[in-house]
């Protein structure tokens, strides 16, 4: 490794003493900093390039999105990863903003292939998010024209492998979101031994289950793994069922969380956990699945999220939704200005209202996402914990 920038030690030293919790700050190692740092610089070379190969980079004059959407006859569901490529951009230097415009600033842009054989390099299990982001710079003149779809691009049969190996435990940038799932998970298992049943929401290719189910073992008692895109859920089904201990019962299930969850299968009151990674944050209506998910918990249960958590104070892009503003199902979503006011990830006082709402307390972000951010802005990874009212 011959870039100056990686490791950033100092900022790496500072973010994890930030972390007050000391088996949280064991999953934040140097070699996941490291590698998050370098994929952010990826984005910021994707974003670069899609913007010049449709021919919206900002002239002399600058430039609008408005204005680029107009030249270029760009479709207005576009605009939201458009606006999101001109803002990672400024956050980065190589932009400027002013009153809503769009210049070149004083930080060169990174070479696309320079940082993605870094990426590669330094942490070959994340090298899957190369292909993914080059897969949006090669078709982004036909996504900005509105010739395909973020889901037709990124879905497409031929790209399934890809999405098997990004959502993996072999990939340090994703894994991240289930270690610390698992971590919240381990603390609410019963101290006597007893029942302890959960149920996973959306758990795709099986990843997360994997993580839980290898690292509590016998301590889970009963794993409810549930999936809807059937393609995911037979690859989810098998994962789970390899890492259980002999002693959990693991049944698989197709439930489709926008729908009632009790006419798929879930009994209301029956789980101690309701488990989702990288999941809710896609519902059209958050609302509603955060309302089935309580009524699955037996009082006293606790719903456990694991994903990207936006910090409350810092409006700044988060880097991996570069891939997801691509998709119609991520940015068309029911909003309200207080528990979810954009698409995307939540910040924690939206987590916290969200929760309330539908009558869970006890809201908890492990680790404290906002208080880290004030030391570090790009942190964004934690769990949400909120708990039913127990059994009078």
């Amino acid at each position: 490794m011959t870039n100056p920038e990686h490791p950033k030690a100092a900022e790496f030293a500072k973010l994890r003493a930030a972390i007050a919790d000391e088996r949280v700050r064991g999953l934040f190692s140097f070699r996941f900093l490291a590698a998050n740092e370098t994929f952010s610089r990826l984005v910021d070379a994707t974003a670069h390039r899609i913007l010049g190969s449709i021919d919206a980079l900002p002239t002399a004059s600058g430039i609008t999105v408005q204005q680029a959407k107009k030249d270029l006859s760009i479709p207005w569901r576009r605009t939201v990863p458009l606006a999101f490529l001109y803002e990672k951009l400024t956050f980065a230097g190589v932009f400027e903003r002013e009153d809503g415009r769009y210049y070149r600033g004083g930080t060169a842009a990174p070479d696309f292939d320079t940082v993605a054989a870094e990426l590669a390099e330094r942490e070959p299990g994340a090298a899957v998010a190369v292909e993914i982001l080059r897969t949006l710079v090669d078709e982004a003149k036909r996504f900005f024209a509105g010739e395909a779809s973020g889901d037709e691009i990124l879905f497409a049969p031929d790209k399934l492998p890809l999405w098997l190996r990004y959502f993996s435990n072999d990939n340090l940038l994703y894994a991240i979101n289930n270690a610390v799932g698992t971590e919240a998970l381990s603390r609410l298992v019963p101290p006597d031994g007893g029942p302890f049943e959960v149920l996973e929401i959306g758990g795709g290719c099986g990843s997360a289950a994997e993580h839980v189910l290898r690292t509590l073992g016998p301590a889970i008692t009963r794993y409810r793994f549930t999936e809807v895109a059937e393609t995911f859920a037979r690859h989810g089904d098998r994962a789970a069922k390899a890492a259980a201990s002999p002693s959990t019962v693991v049944e698989p299930a197709r439930v489709d969380m926008t729908l009632p969850w009790e006419a798929q299968g879930v009994e209301p009151g029956t789980f101690d956990v309701v488990y989702a990674v990288n999941c809710f944050h896609v519902a059209h209506d958050m609302d509603f699945v955060v309302r089935e998910a309580a009524k699955a918990l037996k009082p006293g249960g606790t719903v456990v999220v694991s994903e990207c958590v936006r910090p409350t104070r810092f409006s700044r892009p988060i880097h991996a939704e570069v891939i997801f503003d691509f998709l119609d199902s991520f940015t068309d979503v029911a909003t309200d200005p207080v528990r979810r006011p954009t698409h995307g990830f939540l910040t924690p006082a939206a987590w916290r209202a969200t929760f309330e709402a539908a009558g869970l307390g006890d809201v908890r972000i492990l680790p404290d996402v906002d208080a880290i951010a004030e030391q570090y802005p790009d942190f964004v990874v934690g769990a949400v914990l909120a708990r039913a009212t127990p059994s009078a």
